[in-house]
């Protein structure tokens, strides 16, 4: 009888306690079989309390109207926050998912399709302008005008923002428009007496398999320094980048769906957040051609070195 009335006092004592520290549901949105997606959701994965769940996980496979019908399910679920990661997730999301806080990420330029809705948060991609400059200003303190080359119909957002922030730092911005791949060899020539540095944006008119080759190449010859925005384009021959490690994203977003099981209700909500932690990357081999010296203490400022 005793063991009867403490089991009934227990269960009377779970009904009593807030929903959410009963239930931590999480469901998953994944646009497709992608390994930055994957490397994003493993980050995720590993850092959430040990009271999370994740209940529910879908792969779109990049269909859109798949997606669709993967948020309706988790709609209908019991779960308490969603992780859609890259845009086509975002997107089903934002029209299926309406009263869940969603937490996004791996999307570029959200902004351009209507990112985020007002039960969602996103992870933004952008790193600030003074982080992409500090490794660039470590090495070259006397660089004051880059180089853009950019397809006006990809990265035009990309560059107006880009040109903002370097003139707010009293920095120019050169940019040359190319609209096909094969436009590249004559705007490099057009640049390249007005520049002190290329700087890479995420074109994909601009960089493709065969012109990353020749942009490495010709920049060297040119004695021109390529600011990149990874590091694999700094692996390749760029001299410095700044860029996020997709992991550390999926930690933050781990970070952030905990506070939102905490408070779903919670300021953040409806933003965009900035990165919380951005790599710095060095390419030695490119930096001595360049005739660029690196003293140890140099060195030392850049956690990744190629």
């Amino acid at each position: 009888m005793r063991l009867v009335i403490t089991l009934l006092g227990f269960v009377t004592g779970l009904i009593s306690l807030p929903s959410s520290l009963l239930a931590e549901e999480i469901a998953i949105l994944q646009s497709a079989d992608i390994s930055a997606y994957t490397e994003a959701i493993e980050g995720f994965k590993s850092h959430l309390p040990a009271s999370a769940h994740i209940t529910l996980e879908y792969n779109l496979q990049g269909d859109m109207a798949k997606g669709r019908n993967f948020a309706k399910r988790i709609r209908a679920s019991d779960a308490n926050v969603v992780l859609a990661v890259g845009l086509k997730a975002a997107l089903a999301a934002k029209l299926e998912i309406l009263d869940i806080p969603v937490i996004f990420c791996l999307v570029l330029d959200p902004e351009k399709y209507g990112l985020p809705a007002k039960n969602m948060v996103g992870l933004s991609l952008d790193i600030p302008f003074q982080d992409h400059m500090r490794p660039l200003k470590i090495l070259l303190p006397t660089a004051k005008r880059l180089g853009v080359l950019f397809d006006p119909q990809k990265t035009r957002g990309m560059v107006d923002r880009l040109t903002r922030d370097a003139t707010a730092q009293g920095l120019t911005i050169v940019a040359k428009e190319v609209i096909t791949e094969q436009e590249i060899p004559k705007a490099l020539q057009a640049l390249s007496p007005n520049i002190d540095a290329l700087w890479l944006l995420p074109d994909s008119t601009v960089l493709t398999e065969n012109s990353l080759d020749f942009l490495m190449s010709w920049t060297l010859q040119q004695n021109i320094p390529v600011v990149g925005f990874s590091g694999g384009l700094v692996k390749s021959g760029a001299l410095v980048g700044a860029y996020l490690h997709y992991t550390d994203i999926g930690h933050q977003a781990a970070t952030l769906a905990t506070t939102l099981l905490k408070n779903a209700q919670s300021p953040v909500v409806g933003t965009v957040l900035m990165p919380n932690q951005v790599h710095q990357s060095i390419n030695e081999k490119t930096a001595t051609f360049l005739g660029i010296t690196l003293p140890p203490h140099i060195l030392r400022q850049f956690d990744e070195r190629f």
